[in-house]
């Protein structure tokens, strides 16, 4: 079906139903109607140079994040460590000695919400809150010895994901892919401090 026909359809109220039939009268099948109005978003899409390729990308590092994710989530299960636990532990030892507020905002919680997570975490002995030399009011968080039995579990359950998601790529496939999200990281930062400095 043509564009030009998708822009022709016409819908007609019955008693029973809503029937959709075509310039000419014919009824349409519902699968006949939802591939039609696909189609028509992607021709009008690909009039759009690098469109369908930035829409690709962008679906692709959505819906794999959430995959991978997932995935790990239901590994930690076996070491109950939940989906916030495990998250927590990963920024802090990617960014040790942020502030909780700092780790609230990067982990796109609330205050108290992450203050109740870190309380978890200490009760279990993974990290410490020094106070700030410069401003005893400021806790600084860190992670603690204990918290290495954790992360071998984690990198070990991580390696088992590497080898399943990461099959088929090369190294240097792999190093273009980070260049490339590093990249993408760098421009939303970017934008987001420029926002907030105009907002």
């Amino acid at each position: 079906m043509t564009y030009n026909e998708c822009q022709h359809f016409v819908c007609y109220t019955t008693a029973r139903e809503r029937v959709r039939r075509d310039e000419k009268g014919r009824a349409v099948p519902q699968d006949r109607i939802e591939s039609a109005g696909a189609e028509a978003i992607r021709l009008k899409t690909l009039s759009k140079p690098g469109y369908v390729e930035h829409e690709e990308l962008f679906y692709l590092i959505v819906e794999l994040s959430r995959h991978i994710s997932t995935q790990f989530d239901k590994l930690m299960l076996r070491h109950r460590l939940t989906h916030s636990q495990w998250w927590a532990l990963m920024h802090i030892y990617k960014q040790e000695g942020l502030t909780q507020s700092a780790l609230a905002t990067l982990m796109q919680m609330g205050r108290a919400s992450a203050g109740a997570l870190l309380e978890k975490l200490a009760a279990a002995g993974w990290i410490e809150r020094r106070p700030d030399p410069s401003d005893s009011r400021v806790r600084r968080v860190f992670l603690t010895l204990a918290a290495i039995p954790v992360f071998e579990q984690m990198q070990a359950e991580g390696e088992t994901q590497f080898k399943v998601f990461l099959k088929g790529v090369t190294l240097a496939e792999e190093r273009q892919l980070i260049d490339g999200l590093r990249r993408i990281r760098t421009n939303s930062e970017q934008h987001d401090a420029s926002s907030a400095l105009e907002s």
